[in-house]
């Protein structure tokens, strides 16, 4: 069985490119049991990791529909603490997670990354 994480680096600068990625996270979240996927994660970080605090934007809709569906939706917690979105990210259901970890973790448990 794959694992797949999809790391969220686009945000209202490139709207198009995260919304594909959220999709995409959704769309082999739904059909995993017939392509043989254990895991579907998405990592908010950098640009991607703004959209928890930009209320009422299709992109943070977006966000709410994968946690809703039971997606395991992480973001960078420094970046969460710098800009001041801990909070927020916490009520949405963010994990926050120092990246390096994340990513690492990725690595060591055979996830393809893909990046939007």
């Amino acid at each position: 069985m794959g694992k797949i994480a999809i790391v969220l680096l686009s945000g209202k600068e490139n709207p198009a490119r995260a919304a594909a990625g959220l999709h995409v996270a959704k769309r082999i979240y739904d059909a995993r049991e017939e392509n043989q996927i254990e895991a579907v994660e998405v990592f908010l970080f950098t640009d991607g990791l703004r959209v928890v605090g930009e209320e009422n934007s299709d992109l943070n809709h977006l966000v709410d529909e994968l946690i809703e569906a039971g997606i395991v939706v992480g973001g960078c917690s420094n970046q969460l603490d710098s800009w001041n979105l801990a909070d927020v990210a916490k009520a949405a259901g963010v994990n926050a997670e120092f990246a390096r970890d994340a990513f690492s973790r990725y690595a060591r448990e055979g996830y393809t990354v893909m990046t939007f």
